[in-house]
């Protein structure tokens, strides 16, 4: 039960990998799913 709150969602699952500083950026799928988690949650 969400009480009427907006949930965000995104197309996959909201997470990037990466075992080193900078790694994540490398996750091109995980950074174009946290791109569309943001830009949902910024309701654009």
């Amino acid at each position: 039960m969400n009480h009427e709150m907006f949930i965000a969602g995104s197309n996959y699952w909201n997470m990037a990998y990466g075992q080193m500083p900078g790694d994540m950026e490398q996750d091109e799928e995980g950074m174009n799913n946290m791109r569309n988690l943001g830009m949902n949650m910024a309701f654009c």
